[in-house]
């Protein structure tokens, strides 16, 4: 089982995407906030079909460096996205969340969360997918748009 684990978690960190590659929601088959339950940094558990919706579900890996520059982007750009709370989640250890957290100065913001979800069930839920994702829902927590890999924020900002 343990085997399976790393299989798994070395998947999704290779899968950290090269290149744009935008697919439309229809596509996801995730019209509605789902049933993916999540932890906060502060161990607080929620199932992210709970959530009030304008929200963002960025899945990302710590070490992509995609991830990464996005992290960047989007902290340039923070005022942008006060409407919706962004859930940066991923399957790596918290410490290592929350030094991603830290380093792309993404902590501390009301509308900035960082959770772990287990790999197994955000597979589940959503497929396979490149880091990083990002699903967008409305107020009534309808799918918006996905973007699949490193996307220009200004195309995010779009659909908002």
């Amino acid at each position: 089982m343990k085997k399976f684990f790393i299989l798994v978690a070395v998947v999704l960190a290779t899968a950290c995407s090269q290149t744009k590659k935008e697919k439309v929601s229809e596509a996801t088959g995730v019209s509605e906030l789902p049933p993916l339950m999540m932890t906060l940094l502060n161990g607080e558990k929620i199932m992210v079909s709970s959530l009030p919706g304008n929200t963002i579900l960025v899945f990302f890996s710590p070490d992509c460096d995609h991830c990464q520059r996005e992290a960047q982007a989007i902290q340039g750009q923070l005022d942008a996205f006060k409407k919706y709370t962004l859930y940066f989640i991923a399957g790596s250890l918290p410490a290592d969340i929350q030094l991603f957290a830290e380093t792309y100065h993404l902590d501390g913001y009301p509308n900035v969360q960082f959770a772990r979800a287990e790999i197994p069930d955000v597979i589940r839920v959503f497929g396979p997918m490149s880091t990083p994702s990002f699903f967008i829902y409305s107020s009534e927590k309808r799918l918006v748009k996905k973007f699949d890999g490193e996307t220009k924020v200004e195309e995010i900002l779009k659909f908002l």
